[in-house]
């Protein structure tokens, strides 16, 4: 045979799928149509994985505008009670003027006007100071619902956060299950990898003997061609000599042939002779012995020569024809010989395309089984890279809550603070309002008083005026007007003082109900947060889980078909090629239908709470009194 035949099959050879080595051919089918399903199903992670980036980027912008929009608030409050000082200030400022306008007021004639004028304004300014109080009442009720009503919504997402941990337990448990799988698999690929090894030497084995009987069959080749050429120049030096041979037996025959004709004239000449007379035979004698005669000695000479020459050439023929006999021989052993090489040289053939298909079988099974190594090693890593990520998220998550009891905590001992303050705040300005009435009442009273007495003293000086120019008053009345300058002058303080401990008491309960609203608001931003954190950890586990269980599930499937005798081979690849085309749709909704609740769960556990627009109290009516020169 031929090395480039040969070759040409064991590449031809190298072609076959290899599974008579371990019982039946690789489904290499099934693996080409996982490949696009896993590309496929890693495609729509990423997309899921890519639209909460970009949600979870949606909510921290939406967060980002919130604090702002609290700070611009935060902002105005800090303004609003800058100008609240700024009016405290100038109130105390114009306490200066109107306790110069009382003590004008004492010196003035028209006393009583100026009074009830004040009165009423004083009377004006406090209903105000109680409709503002009444509002700032009820704003502050309606931030403990609201405050009421975020706790609520905290208590629930901290449910909610139990129930994920819960959740991230069970899906730390399973991934725990598969990574036992996963090392039973790579068990399995060492056994594969040693059966691979192992099929590497049988097939150097197997190169090593298919050379060696290929050099002994050319040896043996070039041995037989050179006896075939030795014996075709030996039948042709045969030919020669039976030629030889045919042309001095021809010789042979014509001699003898010429020899008894011969013999005939010399009976006829002796015959002649004797019916005539002795000189006639002695003259026939003398002719003979001088022409004749010689011709046949020489004749018989040859003849001699001629037998011993056909005597050797016979030797010869029967030497060649032994030689021939032997040849004929030596030519049917080696035309069995080259039968019995041609037989071993297609058996060795058989032997070797059997070994070849088997070693491509057991190659294409290596393929398989190092692509499913692959693949689970991926899985491996991705998992151990999940679960790692899912720990650390954990631990996260637990100080987060940690930080987030204590800061709950600060936030509950803050408020009973300021309810405390709030409460003190509220029992100060009540009393500070009895206070108010009953300087009011005894200043009605005074001023009734003092009405009825000025209206005597007015008739008494009417009277007195008629006869003088001047108006004299008693010491008591002297005295007594003093002491109502003193009176309004300490009324005005006690009002200054009064709205003062108020507007302090405002700004603390503005101030403690912001910082509640800031701490809500960021606490309802880390628990959505949060909660967007844990859904879509738990549907990336579910999604992971999901595809991890499909793989293994088709590579035990693969194992098993490889495992089957290879009569059932094309059935069953036929089979789990249209098992593997009818699944493949069935599984990419249930892909989308997993990722419905996610969204489903994100809309739901997120809560919104109103902002309440903040009644800040005008106090702008309560000082803004007129300025008297």
């Amino acid at each position: 045979m031929d090395s480039g035949e040969f070759d040409y099959q064991r590449r031809t050879g190298s072609v076959k799928a290899a599974g008579n080595m371990y019982g039946g051919s690789p489904s290499v089918k099934k693996s080409h149509l996982d490949i696009p399903e896993s590309s496929s199903s890693r495609a729509r992670e990423l997309h899921m994985a890519r639209r909460d980036i970009s949600r979870y980027k949606e909510s921290r912008k939406a967060a980002e505008s919130v604090k702002a929009q609290a700070e611009s608030e935060l902002s105005t409050a800090r303004k609003t009670v800058k100008d609240l000082a700024c009016r405290i200030e100038k109130t105390n400022h114009q306490a200066i003027p109107s306790m110069r306008y009382v003590e004008r007021l004492e010196k003035s004639s028209g006393i009583e006007e100026n009074v009830l004028a004040e009165r009423s304004r004083e009377s004006h300014r406090y209903a105000e100071v109680m409709r503002e109080l009444e509002s700032v009442k009820q704003e502050l009720s309606k931030l403990k619902l609201d405050m009421a009503s975020v706790l609520e919504e905290k208590s629930r997402a901290e449910k909610e956060i139990e129930a994920s941990s819960l959740k991230m337990r069970s899906n730390s448990s399973s991934v725990e299950g598969l990574r036992k799988e996963i090392e039973e698999v790579n068990e399995e690929q060492v056994l594969v990898e040693l059966a691979r090894i192992e099929a590497l030497k049988e097939y150097g084995e197997i190169e090593a003997e298919r050379e060696k009987e290929a050099n002994e069959f050319s040896a043996s080749m070039e041995v037989a061609k050179e006896k075939l050429k030795d014996l075709t120049e030996e039948i042709d030096h045969c030919k020669e000599l039976e030629n030889k041979l045919a042309v001095t037996l021809y010789d042979v025959n014509f001699l003898h042939n010429e020899l008894k004709s011969v013999k005939d004239k010399d009976k006829l000449v002796q015959g002649n002779d004797s019916l005539k007379g002795t000189h006639s035979i002695y003259q026939s004698g003398e002719e003979l012995e001088g022409s004749p005669l010689l011709p046949s000695k020489s004749v018989k000479e040859e003849l001699e020569a001629a037998k011993k020459e056909l005597a050797a050439i016979k030797e010869e023929g029967f030497r060649f024809m032994a030689s021939m006999d032997v040849i004929r021989n030596e030519l049917r052993h080696v035309r069995e010989e080259t039968a019995r090489l041609k037989k071993g040289e297609e058996k060795t053939e058989l032997t070797v395309q059997n070994l070849n298909s088997k070693l491509l079988r057991a190659k294409a099974k290596l393929e398989a089984v190092s692509a499913a190594e692959e693949k689970a090693n991926g899985i491996a890593g991705n998992l151990a890279f999940t679960l790692e990520q899912l720990k650390t998220e954990a631990e996260a998550a637990k100080k987060e809550k940690e930080l987030v009891t204590e800061e709950t905590a600060k936030i509950k001992e803050e408020i009973q603070k300021t309810e405390a303050e709030i409460y003190s705040a509220e029992e100060k300005i009540e009393t500070s309002m009895q206070e108010l009435n009953a300087v009011k009442s005894s200043e009605a009273l005074a001023f009734d008083n003092l009405k009825s007495l000025i209206e005597k003293t007015m008739q008494a000086r009417a009277s007195a005026s008629q006869n003088s120019s001047s108006i004299t008053i008693s010491n008591f009345e002297y005295e007594y007007l003093r002491g109502r300058a003193v009176g309004a002058e300490e009324l005005a303080d006690k009002k200054v003082a009064a709205a003062q401990a108020w507007i302090e008491a405002l700004k603390a309960s503005e101030k403690e109900i912001l910082m509640k609203m800031e701490m809500a608001h960021r606490e309802i931003r880390h628990t959505r947060v949060e909660e967007e954190k844990e859904v879509f950890k738990s549907e990336r586990t579910r999604s992971t889980k999901r595809r991890v269980e499909r793989e293994l599930r088709n590579w035990r499937q693969n194992s098993e078909r490889t495992a089957e005798p290879e009569s059932l081979q094309p059935g069953l690849a036929r089979k789990s090629r249209r098992g593997s085309d009818n699944l493949t749709p069935s599984r990419r909704p249930k892909s989308r239908k997993s990722a419905s609740p996610a969204t489903g769960m994100t809309r739901t556990t997120s809560f919104t709470i109103k902002k309440k627009t903040k009644v800040i109290p005008n106090f702008t009516k309560l000082f803004s009194g007129k300025k008297i020169d």
